[in-house]
């Protein structure tokens, strides 16, 4: 039985034992891997639950409300075995011998977050992220939603930065983009030498078009294997490549009810800014948009820039212990100050704030009585292969589900 730790947002260690809800709508996903975006959610049955999703949109919806659950997964980096335990966990995901190829969505109305982190430090990326948006589809059609946020790795990737990236991820990026070439033709990834566009009209141009093609894979013989798998990769990750298009249509904040997610954190720059202003600027970079105008300058660096106090890279809220009294108020003042010009400035009363980016030693935990929820576990065993853990919010009571009881949690 999958076991729960509820603490309520007082975040004192009072603990109860309990399970997942789930639900009895049993549905089974497409193999279909077309994209969507956040907004498409509500516009299939159930949408009358999901009422923010009624008009379509090109960008991440920043705001969604949703009568159903609400559960979220921390970061994944390429272990699908370790993040199929997790949407178990979170009750969303079926089991049986189809599963590799349509899994099942049985969350009913559920809404999931992925806080970010899909990429990086294990083998099976990719495959992850057409699970999750398998799920998605299957979701939506049951009144529920998956979302996916941009963590810094994903960041790390489109800028080419591949130094986290496992051998067996590589060999996926090759896989795919052939897989992508062999659907559409090599103008399906950036980098792969286009086939002819226009239609052959004698045999002498045919002959031609064969010709090309043997050179080119001469040429390919030639390059080394490692070559090949590093150009596969930066044609789908680069700005405007296949999946950079994909992670697009994600967050980089986003609030389901009275809760706010981000990869690392939010400080009162952030909001003042804008948070849409910050979603919108992430996403027309990773589209391949030539940023030129000084507004999205600036929410890009506010949203993955340094790494001190950016959305992605923010850390002060993912102290698991902190070194003095004096740092943890320093840290839960920030935050109130934050949520509270969320209220004020977007006209959402935002109660708490759930965060991944930084491993937990000891599982996911809160702090600042409630109001910051620590989700990353270290779960892919590229990291620290913890058993994975699912925070679920239902109304105002908040749940950390686990295989694993009791809890220990971390001293607050």
């Amino acid at each position: 039985m999958i076991q729960s730790i509820s603490l309520k947002d007082d975040c004192n260690n009072r603990s109860k034992k309990g399970t997942t809800r789930r639900s009895s709508i049993r549905l089974l996903a497409t193999s279909e891997n077309g994209s969507s975006s956040a907004a498409d959610v509500g516009e299939e049955k159930g949408g009358e639950k999901n009422k923010s999703h009624q008009k379509k949109s090109n960008y991440p919806k920043l705001h969604v409300q949703t009568s159903g659950r609400v559960v979220a997964i921390g970061d994944l980096h390429g272990d699908i075995q370790q993040a199929r335990r997790a949407l178990r966990i979170a009750g969303v995901l079926g089991k049986d011998d189809d599963d590799n190829v349509n899994p099942q969505w049985v969350g009913g109305d559920t809404v999931l977050v992925q806080v970010g982190d899909v990429l990086d430090r294990g083998d099976d990326e990719i495959g992850i992220l057409i699970l999750l948006q398998k799920l998605g589809k299957a979701a939506r059609k049951a009144g529920g939603d998956v979302f996916v946020l941009n963590g810094n790795h994903e960041v790390l990737n489109i800028s080419g930065d591949f130094r986290y990236v496992s051998r067996g991820a590589f060999h996926e990026s090759m896989r795919f983009s052939d897989h992508l070439v062999k659907l559409f033709g090599k103008d399906a990834v950036p980098g792969r030498r286009r086939r002819r566009s226009s239609k052959q009209e004698d045999g002498e141009e045919e002959e031609e078009e064969e010709e090309e093609e043997e050179e080119e894979e001469e040429e390919d013989d030639e390059m080394d294997e490692w070559r090949k798998q590093t150009n596969a990769r930066v044609g789908l990750f680069s700005p405007g490549g296949p999946l950079a298009q994909q992670l697009s249509m994600h967050n980089t904040v986003l609030i389901v009810n009275d809760t706010v997610f981000a990869h690392g954190g939010l400080v009162p720059r952030h909001v003042d800014f804008g948070l849409d202003k910050l979603n919108k600027s992430v996403s027309e970079w990773m589209r391949g948009k030539r940023i030129e105008d000084e507004d999205t300058k600036v929410a890009l660096g506010m949203a993955i820039g340094g790494v001190k106090d950016s959305v992605v890279w923010h850390r002060a809220y993912g102290t698991e212990h902190y070194a003095t009294n004096t740092e943890r108020m320093n840290a839960c003042t920030l935050l109130s100050r934050t949520l509270e010009k969320i209220n004020e400035i977007e006209g959402i009363p935002v109660k708490r704030l759930v965060v991944g980016h930084t491993p937990q030693m000891q599982g996911a935990n809160c702090e600042c009585d409630g109001k910051i929820w620590r989700v990353d576990v270290g779960m892919s065993f590229g990291v620290l292969g913890a058993n994975p853990q699912v925070l679920e919010i239902i109304g105002d009571e908040v749940k950390i589900l686990t295989r694993e009881a009791p809890v220990t949690m971390s001293k607050l």
